[in-house]
């Protein structure tokens, strides 16, 4: 509960953040000439990405079990749902649960491993363009450095976490050993440490890696090229490189918690870069920040429901939902 409330605080002052200067008349003037058109396309990107992720997901999954690409890409839009409407970000568990009763033969404990592993993956990527968009732009130094923080962050917890499961498996007990892994949120840790070694152990027998460095290259040109239309529909005027900016920022403010579907935090890092970095005006800024959360919200929400409704969970079972080797 203590969490939820949490989220639900950086919600609303992401949400107060991003609207307490809100000119309605100016923001409905931004909404006027919005090009529906370039909104129905990005929508149709974004739900082509998640094909792309099922297959890089396809790929990870190889040394445990080859699944066809449609189960994945179902789960996969079971997972986005879940982040969606529910608290706590229950969605991987629940892309995890969705794909071990789908009769494929893959426990949800082995899943869960290798989408550990995929958000490693996820988090490499947006380093890489953090250092990339960052020193290609003169951006604020605030900025700068939390961008340089995460990179650091990404790049030690990577090495140190690849370091122990590659090398040293008498680290790996030693660790899950520690007083302070068994119990409480201790006992939490120790169990997602446990699961990303199953995921990296996998991993190491991953086949045609080159296509995880492809599909991965491919979702982040698509998320960019969505940032562009997005801003394309309201007529505001950014170059790609801004736009990476704009995309990577709101992608580390996310990181922090939130409600269900990142909603204020998605908002507030939208307006502020736009706002403070690139001088858009309020009322774009907000129209933009809008439009872009609605097209990675709507169509994942509808589709990952239909996907939902069909399969064998249920909503009350999600809260108690626990992982072990075999389930």
């Amino acid at each position: 509960m203590k969490k939820v409330f949490i989220g639900i605080l950086f919600s609303a002052s992401g949400l107060y953040l991003a609207f307490r200067q809100m000119d309605m008349d100016d923001l409905r003037s931004a909404f006027s000439g919005v090009d529906l058109v370039m909104i129905a396309i990005a929508s149709a990107i974004l739900v082509f990405s998640v094909w792309i992720r099922a297959l890089r997901w396809r790929i990870i999954l190889g040394p445990i079990k080859d699944v066809e690409t449609h189960p994945l890409f179902g789960a996969t839009m079971i997972g986005y749902f879940g982040n969606s409407v529910l608290p706590l970000r229950l969605g991987e568990f629940m892309r995890a649960f969705a794909l071990s009763r789908g009769g494929h033969s893959v426990s949800a404990s082995a899943a869960f491993g290798t989408l550990i592993v995929e958000r490693m993956l996820d988090m490499i990527g947006i380093m890489v363009l953090i250092l990339v968009l960052f020193s290609s732009y003169p951006i604020p130094s605030w900025l700068a450095n939390s961008g340089l923080i995460l990179s650091g962050i990404v790049i030690l917890l990577s090495a140190i976490l690849f370091w122990v499961s590659f090398s040293h498996e008498e680290w790996v007990l030693r660790i899950e050993r520690l007083s302070l892994l068994q119990k409480g949120i201790g006992r939490k840790v120790k169990k997602i440490f446990h699961y990303f070694i199953e995921g990296i152990a996998s991993f190491r027998k991953v086949k045609h890696s080159w296509r995880l460095v492809f599909y991965s290259f491919s979702l982040w040109a698509m998320y960019w090229f969505i940032a562009w239309l997005s801003a394309q529909a309201l007529d505001i005027e950014m170059s790609l490189i801004q736009l990476g900016i704009v995309m990577v920022s709101v992608t580390m403010v996310i990181i922090l918690p939130s409600a269900p579907g990142f909603i204020g935090t998605y908002h507030a890092g939208a307006v502020l870069v736009l706002v403070e970095v690139f001088n858009i005006d309020q009322a774009p800024a907000q129209a933009y920040a809008i439009i872009n959360h609605a097209i990675g919200f709507f169509p994942l929400v509808i589709i990952g429901a239909l996907y939902f409704f069909r399969s064998s969970l249920k909503l009350r079972e999600v809260r108690s939902m626990e992982l072990s080797p075999n389930g």
